[in-house]
């Protein structure tokens, strides 16, 4: 709201709090409407009436690369989980044929994962050491179903009630250590199978990788297909490499043979199975294979629940929808920043629930995005979730035509697909570095993310990285940092920085043009902390660079107590007898101090853009503990941002007018309606303009309305709402506002730091010409000398 007073060069500003039922009104008229709320639920229906045949290529050729990636790792991720190979194929089915009409990544693939398969066998392990597994009361399609239905409906829940934002609170290390950590216990959990070796694989990772060191001698002739997979996995991905930075004109081709290096050992390690099992007339392979995998979709049909078996798994369910939606979104918004869109997290929560629960009539277990599925489509030029339609027909074909073959697939094949798959997840020391440079807590979170997965549960592992990671945001947030203003002569320190002399600050210049010229910073700037000097005596500038909440607010406001008895003297002195004084001061008795009595605190809010009540609530008190050690009234001034939240709580406080009852706290000035304010400022500016004429001394340079009574004779005042403390000043940048100066309608909050300090300066009665006599350092000023009226009669007391 902008108005105009009496004065024509002023123009005062206001930013009222809105009314909380018309924002009320505003967002239901928002979320109303089926037509507008039909592309958020359906993100398919802007983009598709887009599709050209250049998309319909670009998705032709990344569907078919995904198809014949996902069908091999499909079936090795399920015998990860401990499943049969073809819940894997369900799997991979129904998650690639929902996420295009949901999804708003054109890159995540939905299905099988290496690190929610190894959380599933952790579970599954527990279900079949049960008797009623081993009765065949419980079987693995009741196991995938539950598990699968349970996650959709909680996830379904999640996405409904916008939950999404808590993936916010899992930082980027916690995601980094608990993804490097998982994909090292896959890798060991698959070296048994590698190497030909008998192990559990079930274990905690250094018991497994401790087994296999011993069971070495022991090893089979299924080494001879893992380390040659092996061979061949690196080798392709590597020589690719290499050959499209020699001859980068074939660079798109070596790209495209390296993507099908997974398929291409499945096909040669299998036909050199078959043909070794056809020929051989071997009653039993061997080495060992996969074995028969029934062709089609079997047992589906609606899910069935055992009661006995929900209550006995139910207590991973938080850990499985953890999981779930940190490794699918923490890919899909990797995607997004990389190709440049932006991921809605909630839609992505809603496909996963979706896809799981439509999942679970298809015998299927828990799916979600895949890391390393979705990074070859992002690298194979994918344009539109549409390339999934084409991966859901390739793994069909390959369930009802090709399953006669994968019998016949080795099995160390598979895990040396799973091994080299995951291994790119695995954080390197160039990583531990770089968090180890940004802080050391980073590195930490990382660390006990990455740890705890290869000694304990990967459940475990992500909820301590999470833990730790909300502990330390919250010590931040509670010891938040801020800085103690202070003000610099440009000249002077320009001057200073050339001649390299360390010189003490120059006497202080109480001039009102330099106050409002003068640059201000912190006293701790790591470049002009030494040119800084305090603003004037008895004026003390504090910022705080976070948001003024709860958890920090006592801390602050100690903070400021601290530099208001660290930079002025007590307005009455101590008694001379130590008993009479009070206990927490018993032995702090300084005789002849010459520090300044406080007389302002200017609080710097352009960084705090949030406050609540206990905020407000201590800063009151504050002011009325400043005001008992200063023996006086102590005014508030306030550097103020657009934040309506900050603006509502000063004014709760009554910071904007400041008027007390009674020698009480300060009076709240929220039931003081802004068009009555307005009205009365038009009226009383121009009668206190009239009024006060003699006080008003025009300087050549600028012109400044000042009035410097003191405040408490304003209680009186007719117009004692308005800004007793308002100056006008024709500079340059005020000119672009056509010659106006801004100002806010209550007289104790400012737009800038020099406003604010030209305000409290005034309101201090500084000289409008400097003393010769007076000197000033950091934190110390004599001006006993130059003591007013008031602080003498302060002292007599």
């Amino acid at each position: 709201m902008l108005s105009s007073t009496a004065t024509p060069s002023t123009m005062y500003i206001d930013n009222p709090p809105p009314n909380y039922q018309e924002q009320a009104r505003s967002k239901i008229r928002e979320c109303s409407g089926v037509k507008s709320s039909l592309p958020t639920l359906f993100p398919i229906v802007t983009w598709l009436p887009k599709y050209n045949l250049t998309w319909l290529w670009s998705d032709f050729i990344s569907g078919l690369t995904i198809g014949c990636i996902v069908v091999p790792q499909a079936m090795a991720y399920a015998q990860l989980a401990g499943l049969p190979p073809q819940f894997g194929l369900y799997n991979s089915f129904v998650g690639v044929v929902i996420y295009p009409f949901f999804g708003t990544s054109k890159d995540i693939s939905i299905g099988t994962t290496a690190i929610q398969s190894l959380f599933q066998g952790q579970i599954y392990a527990t279900v079949q050491a049960m008797p009623q597994f081993q009765s065949g009361q419980w079987t693995p399609e009741l196991y995938a179903v539950t598990m699968s239905l349970f996650a959709g409906i909680i996830t379904m829940i999640l996405s409904v009630f916008r939950l999404g934002i808590l993936f916010n609170f899992i930082c980027q290390p916690a995601i980094s250590g608990f993804l490097g950590g998982s994909a090292l216990t896959i890798v060991i959990s698959q070296l048994g199978k590698i190497l030909g070796v008998h192990v559990s694989t079930f274990d905690l990772p250094y018991m497994i990788f401790g087994n296999t060191l011993k069971e070495l001698p022991h090893a089979s002739i299924d080494a001879v297909f893992g380390i040659l997979s092996l061979v061949w996995l690196y080798g392709c991905k590597y020589a690719c490499q290499y050959l499209a930075r020699r001859y980068p004109q074939y660079k798109a081709g070596f790209g495209y043979f390296s993507m099908s290096r997974n398929v291409a050992v499945i096909i040669f390690t299998t036909f050199f199975s078959w043909l070794i099992n056809h020929f051989g007339h071997y009653e039993k392979s061997p080495f060992t294979i996969l074995g028969p995998v029934p062709a089609g979709f079997q047992n589906m049909g609606i899910p069935k629940l055992d009661m006995e078996f929900i209550s006995h798994v139910y207590p991973n369910f938080p850990s499985m929808v953890v999981l779930l939606i940190m490794e699918h979104c923490s890919i899909a918004a990797s995607m997004g920043q990389t190709s440049d869109y932006r991921i809605n997290v909630n839609q992505e929560i809603l496909t996963i629930g979706l896809s799981n629960i439509f999942g679970s009539f298809f015998t299927a277990y828990p799916a979600t995005g895949s890391f390393c599925r979705t990074a070859v489509a992002n690298k194979s030029g994918s344009k539109t979730p549409l390339y999934n339609i084409l991966v859901a027909i390739i793994v069909i074909l390959a369930l009802y035509a090709l399953t006669p073959a994968f019998q016949y697939i080795p099995t160390a094949s598979l895990a040396a697909v799973i091994a080299h798959a995951v291994t790119d997840l695995i954080i390197g020391p160039s990583i531990w570095r770089r968090l180890w440079n940004v802080h050391p807590s980073e590195l930490l979170v990382f660390a006990c993310a990455f740890l705890i997965s290869l000694f304990a549960r990967l459940d475990i592992s992500i909820y301590v990285a999470v833990g730790l990671s909300i502990i330390l945001q919250l010590y931040r947030t509670a010891r938040p940092n801020y800085a103690i203003i202070g003000r610099m002569d440009e000249d002077n320190a320009m001057q200073a920085a050339m001649t390299q002399k360390n010189e003490k600050s120059s006497a202080l210049v109480n001039h009102l043009d330099e106050f409002a010229q003068s640059k201000y910073f912190s006293f701790t700037h790591p470049q002009l902390g030494q040119y800084i000097q305090p603003i004037a005596p008895g004026v003390i500038a504090f910022q705080p660079r976070e948001n003024l909440v709860f958890e920090n607010s006592l801390f602050i406001i100690e903070k400021i107590m601290d530099e208001i008895k660290t930079t002025t003297r007590r307005g009455k002195s101590l008694a001379e007898k130590v008993g009479d004084r009070p206990w927490n001061e018993a032995e702090s008795s300084i005789k002849n101090d010459k520090r300044p009595l406080l007389h302002a605190v200017i609080m710097d809010l352009t960084c705090v853009n949030q406050m609540d009540y206990s905020a407000i609530d201590y800063l009151k008190s504050v002011a009325n503990q400043a005001e008992r050690y200063a023996g006086k009234p102590v005014s508030w001034f306030f550097v103020v941002n657009d934040s309506i939240a900050v603006r509502r709580c000063l004014l709760f406080g009554g910071f904007g007018v400041q008027e007390r009852k009674g020698g009480g706290p300060f009076r709240s000035d929220l039931k003081k309606r802004h068009s009555e304010e307005v009205r009365d400022n038009d009226s009383c500016s121009s009668g206190q303009q009239s009024a006060n004429n003699n006080d008003i001394q025009p300087n050549n340079k600028k012109e400044h309305i000042v009035e410097v009574e003191d405040i408490r004779q304003h209680q009186d005042h007719p117009c004692k709402k308005e800004s007793f403390l308002s100056y006008s000043t024709n500079s340059d940048d005020h000119q672009r506002l056509g010659n106006s100066h801004l100002d806010d309608v209550y007289p104790y909050f400012f737009f800038t730091m020099a406003d604010a300090v030209v305000a409290a300066c005034i309101n201090n009665k500084v000289p409008e010409t400097p003393s010769p006599s007076s000197s000033f350092s950091t934190h110390e000023s004599n001006n006993n000398d130059n003591m007013d009226d008031e602080e003498k009669r302060i002292e007599k007391q």
